[in-house]
């Protein structure tokens, strides 16, 4: 128990379990359809968040031991052509998340939504599951639209010319 309390992730989790304790009651006056949604996520948060602090709490296995082992590692160098596709990706979503905000922007939610999911399928997803990809990117807006939009009501993001 003791090692278990020494660890950052642990402690981590238990800061996390305050703020989104706080959210909670700070939605609380709100009113009933305000309120629904932060609520909601800050329920949602705390349950998962408690989740992972009991399996850390539950695992049999010590932690500290885990840890005790990193002296043995190498360092690895990662070569030329390994960081020049790694920062390649990473500009590739940034330039995704970019163009897929100001098409929000202009066009509104669903344009936005449809452009960031089927981005991220397209530049980095595998060619044979195109089409998977591109289903899931129109079910995933499709589901977030009507949950929030519909459902909970929440307001999205209406485009300057749709």
């Amino acid at each position: 128990m003791k090692e278990k309390l020494k660890l950052t992730e642990v402690w981590f989790k238990i800061v996390l379990l305050f703020v989104f304790s706080g959210f909670y009651i700070l939605a609380i006056p709100y009113p009933q359809e305000s309120g629904q949604f932060p609520q909601l996520l800050a329920a949602i948060s705390l349950i998962l968040t408690l989740a992972a602090l009991a399996a850390d709490f539950l695992r049999a296995q010590v932690t500290a031991g885990e840890i005790g082992d990193v002296d043995d590692t190498e360092l690895k160098v990662v070569d030329t052509a390994t960081r020049n596709v790694r920062r390649r990706r990473f500009y590739q979503a940034w330039a995704i998340l970019l163009v897929s905000t100001g098409v929000g922007y202009l066009g509104g939610f669903l344009f936005s939504t449809v452009l960031l999911f089927g981005g991220f399928g397209l530049a980095f997803g595998r060619r044979e599951n195109l089409v998977k990809n591109m289903i899931v990117a129109v079910a995933m807006t499709v589901v977030v639209y009507f949950i929030f939009g519909r459902i909970m009501a929440v307001p999205l993001l209406n485009g300057v010319l749709w």
